[in-house]
């Protein structure tokens, strides 16, 4: 994901930021945050009018990363609203952690909307909400590969605020370089890195050079295999159902299996944990009556924590699709619809980052992923929570449960102590995501 923040005369400065990476079959992303800066009177206040931070926010851990968790669903509902792409897969952890980052360097309105939206805590700092997260490379066995990578590429003419450069290198441990920006040497020193730490998955998050002042990567990288993998002597083509331009057929997996189960009103969820635990992929059906949209609106308004905590073991068949999907887009105009505005607007908020006295804002935030599901393995995100509004939670199921993921679907990557979203998407169209036959 990468975030660029640009000068308001459009002399601009760029943060890039790429976070996220997911690999086996691979979930890649990156993210870019553009900063900028502002010579002239400060725009009107595009948050003018929205609600201040809660001042008495719960401290602990798991009621922070509930509250990113539902903000990373309800990121997912405004991206399916727009309808501009039929299958979406971001990553809500890389999203998060990215803020996470401006959070660190900006005060006022744009801090308190963070706070308030995204769940980090003005008091005991945000780097809380994401430690499950950020602990799990170290904690997950050796069979499962997570690893988070972080550099700072200032141009020469940059002057961070030390209190911010120390923050961020105590934070987030990233490699810092000194560059001239606005070259192409710059944008393919760049590309290389991304590239380096995305196993070659993403090789173009930069497609022009960056402007100054600042250009922030990260990069997450997961590697991991079903600790029941799928036969690929039952692979079987099977229709599925879309919700535009009629069926299609799809190669389904199916296999047999005693896994975390849930069943509600509005939907089926299964959990299919990685070989050697620490992480699990969360697949959620809707049912016919609901469809994806109902459910994921009820879902942005509910308990992760509670959802996950619902689940119980019991035996079935899963028919679950082969496939491969990538995403590339803009968050502004879904983060602003959230209520995140402050900081797309210029402001001497972020004095906390730069030592320049002008006004900074943020000029656009970009994601881009790549996952892969097969019989192997998978990295991909869904959301599910299970205090859903109009839906009754049903007894364990007592017989075997069939899911067959013949409809559009969402699909999560989760922290399986925790129940931090690391990634999360729907699958609408498998005509536009197949993935081709071993």
């Amino acid at each position: 994901m990468r975030f660029t923040i640009q000068y308001f005369d459009r002399k601009a400065s760029r943060i890039v930021r790429l976070i996220n990476l997911l690999r086996f079959p691979p979930l890649l992303g990156g993210l870019i945050l553009s900063f900028g800066l502002n010579n002239c009177p400060a725009a009107p206040d595009g948050a003018e009018g929205l609600r201040r931070a809660q001042s008495s926010r719960l401290p602990q851990v798991e009621t922070d990363a509930d509250h990113t968790n539902v903000f990373g669903i309800s990121l997912l509902v405004k991206l399916m609203t727009d309808g501009s792409q039929e299958n979406i897969v971001i990553s809500p952890f890389s999203l998060e952690l990215a803020l996470d980052m401006v959070y660190a360097g900006c005060s006022g309105t744009s801090a308190d909307e963070l706070s308030r939206i995204v769940g980090f805590s003005p008091k005991t700092g945000s780097q809380e909400v994401l430690f499950p997260g950020m602990k799990l490379s170290s904690a997950l066995p050796p069979s499962i590969t997570l690893k988070v990578a972080n550099s700072l590429w200032c141009d020469r003419s940059a002057k961070l605020q030390p209190t911010f450069e120390a923050k961020v290198k105590d934070l987030f441990n990233p490699e810092v370089k000194s560059v001239d920006l606005e070259t192409a040497e710059t944008m393919r020193a760049i590309n290389d890195w991304v590239a380096k730490a995305t196993e070659n998955r993403i090789t173009d998050l930069i497609q022009q050079p960056p402007k100054p002042p600042l250009v922030l990567i990260d990069g997450v990288y997961f590697k991991g295999a079903w600790e029941h993998p799928f036969s690929a002597t039952q692979d079987s083509p099977t229709q599925f159902n879309r919700e535009r331009g009629g069926p299609c057929q799809v190669t389904m997996m199916k296999r047999s299996l005693s896994a975390p189960y849930l069943e509600t009103d509005d939907f089926q969820a299964v959990k299919l944990p990685y070989n050697g635990g620490g992480l699990e992929m969360l697949l959620v059906l809707p049912a016919k009556a609901a469809g994806l949209s109902t459910v994921l609106q009820r879902l942005s308004r509910g308990s992760w924590n509670q959802t996950i905590d619902k689940f119980s073991e019991a035996s079935g068949t899963i028919s679950l699709p082969r496939f491969k999907a990538t995403f590339r887009d803009s968050l502004v105009s879904p983060l602003t619809q959230l209520g995140i505005r402050a900081i797309f607007e210029p402001s001497k908020d972020f004095a906390p980052m730069f030592e320049d006295t002008r006004k900074f804002y943020v000029s656009n935030i970009i994601q881009q992923t790549y996952l892969r599901v097969d019989e192997n393995g998978s990295e991909a995100a869904a959301a599910t929570e299970v205090q859903i509004e109009a839906s009754v939670m049903r007894a364990p199921a007592k017989k075997p449960f069939n899911l067959v993921f013949d409809r559009p679907f969402l699909f999560a990557i989760i922290d399986d102590q925790s129940g931090q979203l690391i990634f999360a998407g729907v699958l609408r169209d498998p005509d536009q995501a197949k993935l081709a036959t071993k």
